[in-house]
């Protein structure tokens, strides 16, 4: 089920991001059925694709409205193993949601260390205003949203982006794996130095308000 209300649309929306594992003998769809239960709040994805090395993310992900939350020790079911939660703070979007995505194209970014003020706030400005806005109109994405890293609760291998980028994706532009069309804009320096420790592709599979 799917209900275009439920992900976060305002600029400072807390955002908790769990990602699950079924432990042995509990296939993907009894650990969908657990975490798809009548508490279940926010979105839940499947793990589809993986565009990085010696990096093992979730087979599952659930995305929830921190007002909505319960603390993560008090919420984990003994058939699964929650490997990371990280909570995020959506801090941009090109445009408010409309429908829900068939899935969504995740990436972390991190900027170079030891930035001054300014230079983040450059950094920044960038990825906003023109890096995320690109990528969204090459992926002919729905829509794009950015988070900044709130707080790391469980973390992930080998940590928790700084920045994560939701690019929301209807079924025929989450099957074009492969950047097309004029290359991306370079940037400033600041964001010439930045990387990526995540490019992942999840599918959405249930969301409840």
């Amino acid at each position: 089920m799917t209900n275009a209300t439920n992900a976060p649309s305002d600029p400072g929306d807390l955002v908790l991001w769990q990602g699950w594992e079924p432990r042995r003998a509990v296939d993907l769809e009894q650990a969908i059925a657990l975490l798809t239960g009548s508490e279940h709040r926010g979105e839940l994805f499947v793990l589809d694709g993986v565009a990085a090395r010696g990096f093992r993310p979730p087979r599952l992900l659930t995305v929830t409205p921190v007002v909505c939350a319960t603390a993560p020790e008090h919420e984990t079911p003994d058939e699964l193993r929650q490997v990371w939660a990280v909570t995020y703070r959506q801090i941009a979007e090109t445009a408010p949601r409309q429908s829900a995505p068939y899935a969504i194209y995740l990436l972390g970014v991190n900027p170079p260390d030891g930035l001054s003020p300014e230079e983040l706030a450059e950094f920044n400005s960038f990825y906003t205003d023109v890096h995320l806005r690109e990528v969204a109109e090459r992926r002919h994405a729905l829509r794009a949203v950015r988070y900044e890293r709130v707080e790391v609760i469980k973390p992930p291998y080998p940590s928790a982006p700084s920045y994560l980028a939701a690019y929301e994706l209807d079924e025929a532009s989450a099957a074009v794996r492969r950047h097309t069309g004029p290359a991306y804009s370079r940037g400033p320096a600041v964001w010439q130095q930045h990387t990526t420790p995540w490019r992942l592709w999840y599918i959405l599979r249930s969301s409840a308000a």
